[in-house]
């Protein structure tokens, strides 16, 4: 019998679910946000609250930004890279991972990729280190995370610094390890696929709150908290979030955990009837990734099937 990707007829009799999920937890959100009478981060209360309950559920201390590319662009600029400076990342990634270097006038240095994990491969970072290496990005691919251990030993020992993107990642686990206990910066992302949803959002989640108010000024055009007189201590931009975006991700962050043990229970079935498709390989999993949130259900195939990645949508 043919597969439907290959012509033959669909098995699947019921359209998938809608996303991004929501119920009347979101309707009571945007309402509490709009009766406050307060709609920006700064006199509202949404944003700030939902920072301490990410921050909290992610073992860091979180700032609310208005996407997961501004969150790695803001990074950057705390960590001071400058011009010419080399930071290497994943090939296989989205391209928010290379161009947030670029923007900050990096110079982003491509390495291979784990072919069970599709996560950076620690491997590959000795043939790529020059003098100018700054920083390492691992992508934690799909919800996968990456050899955290490796990755941070290898950085330990060229002093270079790591910056996880954690797009994918809300709520994975590392051997026992929550993406704010490696002690790095971590941006995650909030746009309307993601696993937890504002439409657009996201996050930089700082190892501690030692730097929380110079992320601030950073994100809030330079001024820090509390800010009357536009003292605008710092160069930078406009990253805050709105109150409406908070409010929206704090119901959605509420149930986070219950979707992602549905989506470890389901990868099993999944990724099992996946293999039975010649020639494609699902995305495999390091015994030492605990809780790994699927993203993505990662499957690419091999000739003669279309090269290349294929993402299955959950």
């Amino acid at each position: 019998m043919a597969l439907a990707l290959d012509g033959g007829h669909p098995v699947r009799r019921h359209d998938f679910p809608a996303w991004p999920y929501h119920d009347d937890t979101e309707r009571a959100a945007l309402i509490r946000a709009v009766d406050q009478g307060q709609w920006w981060r700064v006199g509202g209360s949404e944003v700030t609250s939902f920072e301490a309950e990410f921050g909290e559920y992610h073992g860091g201390t979180a700032l609310a930004v208005t996407n997961g590319t501004h969150a790695l662009e803001l990074g950057l600029e705390l960590l001071g890279l400058r011009p010419g400076d080399e930071v290497i990342v994943p090939a296989f990634t989205f391209i928010s991972t290379s161009i947030a270097v670029q923007r900050a006038g990096g110079v982003p240095v491509p390495v291979d990729v784990d072919p069970v994990t599709y996560c950076l491969d620690p491997a590959t970072l000795d043939a790529v280190r020059t003098p100018r290496t700054r920083v390492v990005i691992p992508v934690h691919m799909a919800g996968h995370v990456a050899d955290m251990d490796a990755i941070g030993a290898w950085a330990a020992r060229h002093d270079v610094v790591v910056f996880q993107d954690a797009a994918h990642a809300h709520g994975a686990v590392w051997s026992g390890r929550r993406i704010g206990d490696f002690g790095t910066l971590a941006a995650f992302s909030f746009q309307n696929g993601k696993l937890m949803t504002a439409g657009e959002g996201g996050a930089l989640l700082l190892p501690s709150a030692e730097r929380f108010d110079e992320a601030f000024a950073r994100h809030s055009c330079g001024r820090p908290m509390g800010d009357t007189t536009y003292e605008h201590r710092t160069p930078s931009s406009n990253y805050r979030m709105t109150e409406f975006a908070g409010a929206v991700l704090r119901a959605q962050l509420g149930r986070l955990a219950e979707q992602n043990a549905r989506r470890e229970s389901r990868w099993k079935t999944l990724s099992a009837a996946l293999r039975e498709i010649p020639g494609v390989v699902p995305q495999g999993r390091d015994p030492r990734c605990d809780l790994n949130p699927h993203y993505m259900a990662m499957a690419p195939s091999t000739p003669p099937r279309t090269p290349g990645p294929t993402a299955t949508w959950w």
